[in-house]
């Protein structure tokens, strides 16, 4: 709306790494925000701490605004730990940190979280805000507030979790499928390149009317579709549908 141009940058191979010399050549003088997203979706790979303090050096000298969407940020497993651009004092002075209630107790549907920023950049927000959204829904408030009043109902987010992308990782054993385990939000890759060649987006679409189980194709999230054979499951699911689902992929071949 106030013309920006967005500059995309692909995370590399299957691990999705990132490429900081690409990233460091792509700011110039007209950078004015950069956007990241971790723990990431639909990767599953959270950010390191030697990532943010990389990004927080990059971005020192500059007047960049960070925008850092850390909406899976309780949802993370085995010895990972989520960095928030809040913890590094270079990158707290200048981002705008995304954060979703929705998203961390699998309730999307009620589209409600909350931003964090310094007051400078919060004045600003405030003002797109109430020309936008006039108020947010008051029984929704209401009942997060009550929720929330016990901290072990996000704080142990990330066991609960892990539970379900071990159990679904355990159950898909023997499958045609490979996965590296996801290291943060509720969702896990898999690998079909053993399976076939097809691209993710007709795979996908053959397994919905082949075996009637959906996914979705990485390459619609990847800079000009780069397609790495992998799909993106969702493991926040009751215990017999990842069994059913389990099931359902042990028998492609």
């Amino acid at each position: 709306m106030c013309g920006g141009k967005p500059v995309l940058i692909q995370m590399k191979g299957k691990e999705y790494q990132i490429d900081w010399q690409e990233v460091a050549g792509k700011i110039t003088s007209k950078t004015r925000m950069m956007i990241i997203n971790t723990p990431h979706n639909p990767s599953g790979r959270a950010f390191s701490k030697e990532e943010m303090q990389h990004l927080e050096n990059l971005l020192k000298d500059t007047n960049i605004i960070l925008l850092s969407d850390e909406v899976y940020e309780h949802i993370i497993f085995d010895d990972y730990k989520h960095y928030s651009a809040s913890a590094f004092p270079g990158l707290s002075k200048r981002a705008i940190v995304c954060a979703s209630f929705g998203k961390t107790f699998h309730n999307t549907v009620w589209k409600m979280g909350y931003w964090v920023a310094p007051e400078a950049l919060m004045a600003g927000i405030q003002k797109v805000m109430e020309v936008n959204v006039f108020c947010v829904h008051h029984p929704t408030q209401r009942a997060f507030a009550e929720y929330l009043k016990k901290p072990e109902r996000y704080l142990d987010l990330g066991s609960f979790y892990q539970e379900k992308r071990d159990k679904f990782l355990s159950l898909i054993e023997g499958s045609a499928f490979k996965a590296t385990p996801s290291q943060g939000t509720y969702f896990q890759l898999l690998d079909y390149s053993e399976i076939t060649e097809e691209p993710d987006v007709e795979f996908s679409r053959r397994l919905i009317k082949e075996y009637g189980i959906a996914s979705i194709p990485v390459s619609a999230f990847n800079k000009d579709q780069v397609d790495y054979k992998q799909l993106r499951f969702c493991f926040a699911k009751t215990n017999e549908t990842l069994g059913e689902a389990a099931g359902i992929l042990k028998k492609v071949k």
